[in-house]
């Protein structure tokens, strides 16, 4: 079970519970979609017992419309920052506030300027502004003036399907991992043409290439890493990207590459050897479906996409694949790229040192092992949902989780720097005590420093934080996994007493132990294949598919199936009534005296229904007339026609007396009886 999306919002939010259920369905996601109660944002934020304080796994949705707050927006906007803030302290999931459009002028923006200035560096919250909506899904026909004016639904449901998208897909980057390295093609991918055949400057690369290599460079800025794999010969590949002058993307912005005629499965492999990676964190860029296949039948868990063959469709395409969307960009993930290249580094100087003790003593390492820090709540959490081969019990955390860790427990980062630059923060641990012990709940280190002595340093100030408070032992339980494999390692290095118990093992080590690295040259190597289930979801079915509000209120339209309504009448305005409740209805009338809160009705549909009927009629109904023991298709089609009536011009009553002159007495009379 996911958990619970929580919606607050300041205005009727209900529509979007049919297009939030549809995506979650779409990602196989079970969750619960609960509605705080109507315009309570404030209320559902420090209710203790509100659906939003109360939730303990999924997310909260706080949408705001801020032109409703035009007087006094400015101390409204401090209210809801503080209230958010106080229900992120509560509950520990991540919160979303998105800026919804208003039908008014709002001012000059520094309301929204101002929320989105307030979550700056808050790991829990995450705002969307209008233009993040209207860029990523916009809609022509955004607002509905008569759903407004008669139940506060003030968007037509091409909106609430866009509000709706874009709350999920932030919800879901949020509570995913994402892909950690793109892999990409050369040949037609990063430029039209091969440059086997018309060389290193023949290759075109043009608006549309450079467009797509900007995009992987948003990519690089925001911490993935870029790979080149291409079937060509290495030197005329390296001469396109030193030599061709309309290229953006330089072989100093990749993180490592393959040149070969080897298949490209092989080399995703060897690559996330290099890296230190799993293949299950790589995403797989070419034009070739052939190649597309092959990737994905020899990496299992590799998301292998084929880009557009049309070069001017490849950035809109990959802008619609969701795994490729960044929730938050630390500055972690801005220095991750040059911190690789500075790995290189380190890996020649290795292979010029006399033995790895030697190489590592030259290093100048610094550990610095401290308690977690409000600024480090984005990053730590991050790293327990990413790190999954050296980390004991695989213990994930959000960034509000880590701010309110049950009483006992405590939690340190871990800094680590050398002579050839800053790894920054690599390194979790969560501890508690019991009676003599210091345990550790949670310990986990960025595989990027493995084999460095590192995790030794980190324990032994462990140990001597233990020492410090009087105890006597450390423990460290540890959890299996297909992945963690290097951590059980670590731990039989250590002289520790070994404790199986019916989930794992717990190690305890005497504080006084002395902890002592021990390296192996070449590390034991740990095959990745991430959970079948996991990659289910088609990417690029979404992309090209359901890229738009209005396919995605196609595609709700088609799964519903066709409405079928089953009511016999001669009266075609009947006819019409009962088609409508027939979309609307679990129920679809049967005659034309059904009422239409016996079959399912509620106030929501009543606005959706008189939606309908003046789109249809181009007749308004007040929605006190509907709220009615009376509301059956009969009386709402006499409804219709006598609004009709009342509104038809001199003309068009004058022409409806000609058609009556042309009627028999029969045809009258049936008529009238009809109205009975």
């Amino acid at each position: 079970m996911f958990g619970r999306i929580a919606v607050a919002a300041n205005f009727t939010a209900q529509p979007l519970a049919e297009p939030l259920g549809f995506w979650l369905s779409q990602l196989s996601l079970p969750a619960e979609i609960a509605f705080a109660e109507y315009n309570q944002i404030f209320q559902a934020l420090l209710a203790e017992n509100s659906p939003l304080a109360t939730n303990r796994s999924g997310a909260n949705v706080i949408l705001v419309s801020l032109g409703e707050w035009q007087a006094d927006s400015r101390d409204l906007v401090n209210d809801l920052v503080g209230a958010v803030r106080a229900c992120a302290d509560r509950a520990p999931v991540p919160h979303l506030v998105v800026c919804c459009p208003a039908d008014v002028a709002v001012g000059d923006g520094l309301a929204e300027k101002q929320l989105v200035a307030a979550f700056a560096g808050d790991a829990r919250v995450r705002v969307l502004t209008e233009e993040d909506v209207r860029r990523q899904y916009p809609v022509a026909a955004r607002f509905d003036p008569y759903g407004n004016s008669t139940a506060h639904v003030p968007y037509t449901p091409a909106m609430f399907a866009a509000l709706a998208t874009v709350t999920v897909r932030a919800v879901h980057a949020a509570a995913t991992p994402r892909p950690k390295v793109i892999v990409v093609d050369a040949d037609n991918t990063l430029w039209d043409g091969v440059v086997g055949e018309d060389g290193a400057l023949g290759v075109v690369v043009g608006p549309a290439r450079r467009a797509f290599q900007e995009f992987l460079l948003e990519q690089r800025a925001a911490g993935r890493l870029l790979c080149l794999c291409s079937k060509n010969v290495e030197s005329d590949v390296l001469d396109v990207l030193s030599g061709h002058p309309d290229m953006l993307l330089r072989t100093g912005h990749l993180a490592a590459m393959r040149v070969n005629w080897a298949p490209k499965s092989a080399n995703v492999h060897e690559l996330a050897a290099e890296l230190s990676l799993g293949v299950d964190s790589f995403v797989f860029l070419d034009d070739n479906p052939v190649e597309c296949a092959e990737v994905e039948a020899g990496c299992p868990g590799t998301l292998a996409l084929r880009v557009p063959a049309d070069a001017e469709a490849v950035v809109p395409f990959l802008r619609h694949c969701w795994p490729l969307d960044i929730a938050e960009v630390t500055a972690e993930d801005r220095e991750r790229a040059d911190r690789y290249r500075a790995e290189r580094q380190r890996d020649a100087a290795r292979t010029q040192a006399p033995s790895l003790e030697t190489f590592l003593a030259t290093l100048e390492l610094t550990v610095d092992v401290r308690p977690l820090a409000d600024a480090d709540l984005a990053r730590a959490a991050q790293l327990t949902r990413r790190t999954n081969q050296f980390n004991l019990t695989t213990v994930r955390r959000g960034p509000a989780e880590l701010a309110s860790l049950p009483a006992g427990l405590r939690c340190h980062v871990v800094d680590v720097r050398d002579r050839f630059g800053d790894y920054g923060q690599v390194g979790v641990v969560v501890a508690g005590v019991e009676r003599d012990a210091l345990v550790v709940e949670t310990f986990l280190v960025s595989c990027r420093v493995l084999g460095r002595g590192v995790e030794h340093r980190i324990l032994a100030a462990i140990a001597e934080l233990a020492g410090a408070e009087g105890r006597t032992r450390v423990v460290l339980p540890y959890e299996p996994t297909e992945r963690n494999q290097p951590a059980l390692r670590f731990l039989e290095s250590l002289p520790a007493h070994r404790v199986d118990t019916a989930t794992g093992a717990r190690f305890e080590l005497a504080v006084a132990a002395e902890i002592t690295p021990r390296y192996e040259e070449k590390p034991v190597a740990v095959t990745v294949v991430e959970a079948a289930a996991e990659r289910e979801t088609d990417w690029a079915y979404i992309a090209t598919t359901l890229a738009t509000a209005e396919q995605v209120l196609a595609a709700i339209d088609a799964r519903r199936g066709a409405p079928v309504s089953t009511v016999v009448t001669d009266d075609p305005v009947e006819a019409a009534v009962a088609a409508i409740w027939a979309r609307l209805l679990d129920f679809p009338p049967r005659s034309v005296h059904d009422n239409f809160f016996d079959l399912g009705g509620h106030s929501m549909l009543i606005v959706r229904f008189a939606t309908a009927v003046r789109d249809e009629f181009g007749v308004e109904l007040a929605i006190d007339e509907l709220f009615t023991a009376a509301f059956t298709v009969a009386d709402i089609a006499r409804t219709v026609r006598q609004r009709q009536l009342d509104s038809a011009s001199e003309t068009e009553l004058a022409d409806l007396l000609d058609e009556l002159d042309q009627l028999s007495d029969d045809e009258i009379r049936a008529m009238l009886d009809l109205e009975r």
